[in-house]
């Protein structure tokens, strides 16, 4: 028997290397869907035109947590044209990269809604491309126990209750527009 544990999970659905899942798909499939998908590959996660709402993958029973995308291992995420994300689910954020460093990239766009954080990795968080569009109201944007670096792209992170982007060590802007609004710091 061969058990195959999913490197990464978006809205819900484990997917494994070479795996696409379609808009609103409960169950992954390794031919190229039509309209908006999700594929996983090399460590590299593609948003094509995806969208998801609601609670996505419960990773900690005891507490109780949830995220549209999970990670345990460095995640690479393309974006290509434009995708939404929303997570209904008090204190759970929209993308977590457990252990591990998250990098987004690509031409295309993000918008995000998430109940707790919207970017979150225990290590560093790259920015090389895209437009990263977040809004919360209840806690820090993005958040890295690394750095976060930001290289290009168009990044708005918006909080009104807390710091827009926080790093545990620094945050370095290189290039592209950031646009961070917070009034205090976590």
């Amino acid at each position: 028997i061969v058990i195959t544990i999913p490197d990464v999970y978006v809205g819900g659905v484990g997917m494994c290397d070479g795996d696409y899942l379609a808009v609103g798909a409960t169950t992954t499939q390794t031919t190229k869907p039509s309209g908006g998908y999700a594929y996983y590959k090399d460590g590299t996660l593609t948003l094509n035109n995806y969208s998801y709402e609601g609670k996505g993958y419960q990773y900690d029973s005891e507490y109780d947590f949830y995220e549209v995308i999970y990670s345990k291992i460095d995640l690479t995420l393309e974006l290509i044209g434009n995708n939404t994300l929303t997570q209904t689910y008090s204190n759970s954020d929209m993308i977590y990269v457990d252990g591990a460093n998250l990098t987004v990239g690509g031409d295309g766009k993000l918008t995000g809604t998430p109940a707790g954080y919207a970017l979150y990795a225990d290590k560093d968080i790259t920015i090389n491309g895209g437009t990263v569009e977040v809004s919360t109201y209840i806690a820090t944007s993005i958040v890295s126990y690394g750095n976060v670096i930001i290289n290009d792209g168009d990044i708005t992170a918006e909080s009104e209750d807390m710091a827009a982007i926080y790093s545990k060590y620094d945050v370095t802007v290189n290039g592209g527009n950031v646009t961070a609004i917070g009034t205090s710091l976590a």
